[in-house]
């Protein structure tokens, strides 16, 4: 049944069944129904006849997820978190997944089993594994959380043999696979084994299956420190991007990684992932519209066509009046061949140039009777100050409302110099009119009530923590920009998302310090890494620390918070007004704030970073701004 020539681009299919043989015959502690049940599976396979696959064929989309964290003596912090996001990921990208978390070496194998007994010829599959695994004997082995291991044998015995994952795709022959080993890591087992080896051994190449490792091979990362390991946050956010398949996937997350550690951490690859493998498909225009704008009632449809033609309508019906660009802009992204794309340009461009001209910053008077004001606030009036309690009010426009406070007009100094580009220059920015913003996050339960009346299409996934109170994350821009969409038609009020101006100046809450409490890192004023003892690494219920001069709770720290500008990589012609920086075919926004899984450099009052605006991510949340 094996034959004497390979299959063009595979390994050896004698060295596959090689492997099988020893997987079902050297382990004692693969059962015999493990054993038969596996073989079974591999004649089956094999026995499936050559030939091209149909392009028209829809492929099975299959995933096993294991994440081992609660080692005794080695335990890993993340690996059952990042494990649940890549789950959710995958099975919002429509794979049926396989997870086993905290698994023993039995439950590995199940779940190995399992995921075998899914796979079928022309398949895409992906596997992730975050734990630890050693390399013996030429071959690397994952490591059951019960593993009490103290002999090359005993590792061999307890184990399982990674081979065992791999001929599992060998033979199912995929049309595309990829295997993230999460595994790179220091742990006291690998220390045992003569000459202790490091990490993990070299994959050899595999044609349709490629092995990736957030180290070279032979080399370790830690996940300790203020960012740790950012190889699986970096993939994670690049399978979620639309449309990206996983050969681009892979590349953006090397290079990401390679930035981010300044060239100190390689991730590595078997080979280039084979094309073709895309995790999160591209949303049809009539999608990208529901998730942008508010939920309008629309007649009965007789077709498709006419469905879709009335999602345009709707869409347009919701922005004809509107003077601002962006919106313009959403319309053409959603619609590039609509039949108001013409006009859409037009009032973009049209829009776009009346954007009012940087304000010249007025000298602050100099108070007579007073110390001088901090030098990094030059403001056009008396610095806003902190509302007082005979005068601090609160306002919600309707039951289940996220409360406002008012945020009066004033002047700052925004950005920073000490530490990035595109935090320069500081520069004077004058808000001339107040507004009202959330007093905290937009929570799971805000969010939730926008699901359930038919506003939001999205229900976040909240990785088991719990929702409620908690800030709703793994949200886009886009699903944020429907949320305010919905609330807006709900309450008659203008909703939206503040822009990054804005965002800064109520941070900073009448302060120029670096912090909004002072000018170095507090314990315990917020939700981060370095921030708490212990670090939490989770999303908290909202104002659980003490409010800033505004009154407004997590404005650093706890989830990232989405605003209304497009990126820019410095505010050299950003506005001075407090508008929004906008720009034609802006794909990527700004976050602000910091989370609970940054470390304090994010959490100063003018960090900033960007996202794609539609890609979510558990770390990535929102508040709301009401214009008066």
């Amino acid at each position: 049944m094996f034959a004497e020539t390979a299959p063009s681009g595979f390994r050896d299919r004698r060295r596959s069944r090689d492997h099988w043989e020893r997987m079902t015959n050297r382990m004692p502690s693969l059962t015999w129904p493990h054993r038969l049940c596996l073989a079974l599976l591999a004649l089956l396979l094999l026995a499936v006849p050559g030939g091209a696959q149909d392009p028209g064929v829809r492929h099975e989309r299959v995933a096993l997820v294991i994440g081992n964290a609660a080692y005794p003596l080695a335990p890993i912090a993340d690996a059952a978190s990042d494990a649940r996001a890549v789950t959710a990921a995958l099975r919002e990208g429509g794979f049926d997944v396989v997870v086993a978390e905290d698994a023993g070496g039995p439950a590995i194998q199940d779940a190995i089993a399992s995921f075998a007994g899914k796979l079928r010829r022309g398949a895409h599959a992906v596997v992730f594994y975050s734990g630890h695994a050693v390399q013996l004997r030429n071959r690397n082995f994952l490591v059951p959380v019960d593993a009490r291991l103290r002999s090359a044998q005993a590792i061999a015995d307890a184990s399982v043999d990674l081979d065992m994952l791999l001929d599992a795709l060998i033979v199912a022959r995929p049309a595309s696979a990829i295997v993230v080993l999460d595994a790179s890591r220091d742990n006291p087992w690998q220390a045992e084994l003569p000459g202790a080896p490091k990490g993990l051994l070299a994959v050899e190449r595999m044609e349709t299956i490629s092995v990736m490792f957030p180290a070279a091979p032979g080399r370790t990362v830690t996940d300790a420190g203020a960012r740790g390991n950012p190889a699986i946050d970096e993939w994670v956010k690049a399978i979620k991007t639309p449309g990206l398949d996983m050969t681009a996937a892979v590349a953006r997350t090397r290079e990401a990684v390679t930035r981010l550690t300044r060239r100190g951490q390689q991730v590595w690859t078997s080979s280039e992932p084979p094309g073709g493998l895309i995790v999160t498909s591209v949303a049809r225009p009539a999608q990208v519209a529901q998730n942008s704008r508010a939920v309008i009632p629309l007649p009965p449809m007789d077709s498709p066509a006419a469905r879709q033609d009335a999602y345009e309508l709707a869409f347009w019906e919701s922005i004809r009046s509107s003077e601002n660009p962006a919106e313009y802009r959403a319309y053409l992204n959603a619609y590039p061949d609509g039949r108001f794309a013409s006009l859409a340009r037009t009032r973009e461009q049209q829009y776009a140039a009346r954007q009012p001209a940087p304000a010249a910053p007025t000298p602050a008077p100099a108070p007579a009777a007073r110390p001088p004001a901090p030098p990094a606030i030059a403001s056009a009036r008396e610095p806003a100050r902190p509302p007082s309690a005979a005068t601090a009010g609160t306002v919600r426009d309707c039951e289940g409302c996220p409360e406002l406070t008012l945020i009066p007009a004033g002047a700052f100094e925004m950005g920073a110099n000490e530490l990035y580009e595109f935090e320069k220059p500081v520069h004077t920015v004058t808000i001339r009119s107040g507004f009202y913003m959330g007093l905290r996050e937009v929570t799971f339960e805000e969010w939730d009530a926008c699901v359930d009346q038919g506003g939001c299409s999205h229900r976040p996934n909240d990785r088991n923590l719990g929702r409620g109170k908690r800030p709703v994350t793994d949200v886009h821009w886009n699903d944020a920009t429907a949320y305010l969409a919905w609330l807006s038609t709900r309450t008659g009020r203008k909703y939206r998302l503040p822009t990054e101006a804005e965002w800064e100046y109520a941070a900073r809450g009448g302060t120029a310090t670096t912090y909004p409490w002072g000018a170095t890192m507090v314990k315990e004023r917020a939700n981060c890494i370095g921030c708490n003892d212990p670090t939490r690494r989770q999303a908290v219920e909202v104002g659980q620390y003490p409010a800033n001069g505004f009154g407004l709770y997590d404005m650093a720290g706890n989830a990232a918070e989405w605003v209304a500008d497009c990126w820019s990589d410095s505010y050299r012609t950003t506005p001075r007004d407090g508008s929004a920086f906008t720009a034609p075919g802006c794909r990527e926004r700004v976050l602000r704030g910091g989370s609970f899984n940054n470390d304090p450099r994010y959490l100063r009052s003018a960090a900033r970073f960007k996202y794609e605006a539609d890609v979510r991510f558990y770390t990535n949340g929102f508040r709301v701004v009401r214009e008066p």
